[in-house]
């Protein structure tokens, strides 16, 4: 299966994050090398981090949806029920 980094991340929450993100909006992705950063934090200038992958099909829309800026979006109170 061919698979493409869209982001790279040096810290295994911030990856997490954006991987749940994308799950959320039914994207299947994976991280590549997220273990061998966890055990030391030193590989991350070695190996380029920590890699989000997704299939080439879905890579646009995975690119938009990570993009997208929600820090302005208002809630209801009905939102939150």
């Amino acid at each position: 299966m061919k698979v493409v980094n869209i982001r790279t991340f040096d810290t295994i929450i911030d990856a997490n994050i954006s991987m749940g993100r994308l799950k959320a909006e039914g994207i299947d992705c994976w991280l590549a090398d997220e273990h061998i950063i966890q055990l030391d934090m030193l590989y991350i200038p070695a190996i380029g981090g920590i890699k989000l992958q997704v299939s080439p099909e879905v890579a646009d829309k995975a690119t938009a949806i990570l993009d997208t800026d929600y820090s302005d979006l208002e809630l209801d109170d009905k939102d939150w029920q």
